[in-house]
């Protein structure tokens, strides 16, 4: 999955207030081998069992993404106390300010808003940490590339 998200990832906005969901169809053969059939951006999210797995799915996609919005928020009033609280604020330094705003608005998760365990969803890719780590082990050193 990592190998389809990066070929298609150059189509993706690269915005940290947009995510995507899609969905990956697979298949297994007669030998249990794994075929990819398709990927779907913005998948339709209706079913034909009387399981709620698309409640689920939904309810974890939106636990990951409002942990995000409170650890980014979190961030931003911290700027803004600062801003607020110092003195050479005054001087309009802006390009300071414009850096700690650009440095609080990038996707990190702050260790008091962490994803509950009972969410399914698992992260795969966070091209955010360092090379060796940033795949979460999937895919070893040497296989890729990445800037970081």
């Amino acid at each position: 999955m990592i190998h389809i998200m990066k070929a298609a990832s150059e189509k993706f906005l690269n915005h940290s207030n947009l995510y995507e969901l899609h969905g990956m169809d697979f298949i297994l053969d007669d030998n249990m081998k794994l075929w990819f059939i398709e990927s779907n951006p913005s998948p339709l999210l209706t079913g034909t069992t009387k399981h709620m797995v698309y409640y689920e799915t939904l309810r974890d996609a939106f636990n990951i993404m409002y942990s995000y919005y409170k650890s980014r928020m979190m961030r931003f009033l911290d700027v803004i106390k600062r801003m607020k609280n110092d003195p050479e604020a005054k001087d309009r330094n802006l390009a300071k300010w414009q850096e700690e705003f650009k440095q609080a608005s990038r996707n990190k998760l702050e260790p008091e808003f962490r994803i509950p365990k009972t969410n399914t969803f698992k992260l795969i890719i966070d091209e955010s940490l360092p090379r060796d780590k940033a795949y979460m082990g999937y895919i070893p050193n040497g296989c890729y590339t990445h800037a970081s």
